[in-house]
C-alpha cells in the first residue's frame, strides 16, 4: 500500500503537543479496483511528537472511478477537553508509488466538466470527461443519436 509521509505544524512551528492531534483521511466515494471494493471508512493517523506522521492509503490512480482523499485534522484544545478542526478544502491523489503529501494535494478545479461533441468518441481525454455523439456542424445528421456518455480510463 502506498505510504504518504507528511508533517504536522502549527503556525508558531509547534506540533500540537499534547493535544492529541489526529489526520483523518476519507475517500470522496466508495470505489472499486479489479477484485476488490473499497468503501469510505476513514484512515485515522495520529503524528509523532516531531509532528511527522505517514499514512498507508489506497492509490487512487489505479481506481475504476475519479478518486481522492479528502484530509480533516482534529486536535484537543489546551484544557484538553473539546475537539477543534480543519477541513480543508484539498482533493489528495494517491500514485500507485505514494508520495509526499505536501506535493500530492490540490484545490478541485473550479470546471472540470469538458464535453466533445462529435459522430466518434474522442480518445486520450481526461477521465470524466463526457461525450455527445452528434455531428456539431450538421444538427440534421441522421447519425446523430443524442446520446451522451461519461468517458473513464480503460
Amino acid at each position: 500500500m502506498p505510504a504518504v509521509p507528511g508533517n504536522l505544524t502549527e503556525v508558531n512551528f509547534g506540533h500540537l503537543v499534547g493535544k492529541a492531534p489526529e489526520i483523518i483521511f476519507t475517500l470522496n466515494a466508495p470505489n472499486a479496483k479489479p477484485g476488490v471494493m473499497i468503501p469510505t471508512e476513514p484512515v485515522s493517523v495520529a503524528p509523532a511528537g516531531d509532528g511527522s506522521f505517514t499514512a498507508n492509503l489506497q492509490s487512487t490512480e489505479d481506481m475504476m472511478d475519479d478518486a481522492w482523499y479528502t484530509v480533516s485534522i482534529k486536535w484537543l484544545d489546551s484544557p484538553g477537553k473539546y475537539v477543534k478542526a480543519d477541513w480543508p478544502d484539498w482533493q489528495l491523489r494517491v500514485p500507485l508509488g505514494g508520495g509526499t503529501f505536501s506535493d500530492l494535494f490540490g484545490r478541485p478545479p473550479k470546471n472540470s466538466l469538458m464535453f466533445y461533441v462529435s459522430l466518434s468518441a474522442p480518445t486520450n481525454v481526461p477521465q470524466g470527461s463526457w461525450w455527445l455523439e452528434d455531428d456539431p456542424a450538421d444538427p440534421d445528421n441522421p447519425l446523430n443519436t443524442g446520446n451522451l456518455h461519461q468517458l473513464r480510463k480503460v
